[in-house]
């Protein structure tokens, strides 16, 4: 799959395989199993939806377009996912946080970057009863929104259920977030 490198603006939103640079907001979309990675600059984010089925062709291209954006000048580098369904796809090149730890490692040269990572598994099994139904359901997919807080030197994350008529969004906890 070919790495889709989007024009920089304030909002961005990207689906898989695509990497861009937002100065206000990123939605990912459709998140199942994928991850949705920001980085914090001084002006703008960096980010990316990174899918399980990316190959290791598709990682060197994402985190060379990273890279060509600034990525070697981000303070903070934010990850969030669902961990049970990304590292239970085999064809998955991460596998683990060990791998995302160690491919940031070898991306990205500053090396006093904070590396910050969120398993979004509880919010993406969340279950609703949905009107005229009396049966809990699962969501299918949750959308994540990236926040940049220039001012604050951070970006703050939400998500909600993939759905059009869904359009509040609930942030994650700040807690939930551990250094990798």
């Amino acid at each position: 799959m070919t790495i889709i490198t989007a024009d920089p603006k304030a909002d961005q939103s990207l689906p898989e395989y695509h990497v861009g640079k937002a100065s206000s907001t990123c939605i990912y979309p459709g998140i199942a199993q994928c991850f949705a990675i920001a980085g914090w600059t001084a002006n703008a984010m960096l980010c990316t939806h990174v899918s399980p089925g990316a190959t290791k062709d598709d990682m060197t291209q994402t985190f060379a377009s990273l890279r060509d954006m600034g990525g070697d000048q981000a303070m903070f580098w934010y990850v969030a996912g669902p961990f049970t369904e990304h590292f239970a796809v085999t064809k998955a090149q991460w596998r683990s946080v060990k791998d995302i730890k160690k491919t940031f490692k070898k991306e990205f040269s500053n090396k006093a970057a904070a590396h910050w990572i969120l398993d979004a598994t509880e919010e993406r099994n969340t279950t609703r009863i949905y009107p005229g139904t009396t049966i809990p359901s699962r969501f299918s997919s949750i959308d994540v929104r990236a926040e940049l807080r220039a001012w604050e030197s951070m970006i703050v994350f939400s998500y909600k259920e993939h759905s059009r008529s869904v359009t509040e969004w609930t942030r994650f906890k700040s807690a939930k977030f551990k250094r990798f």
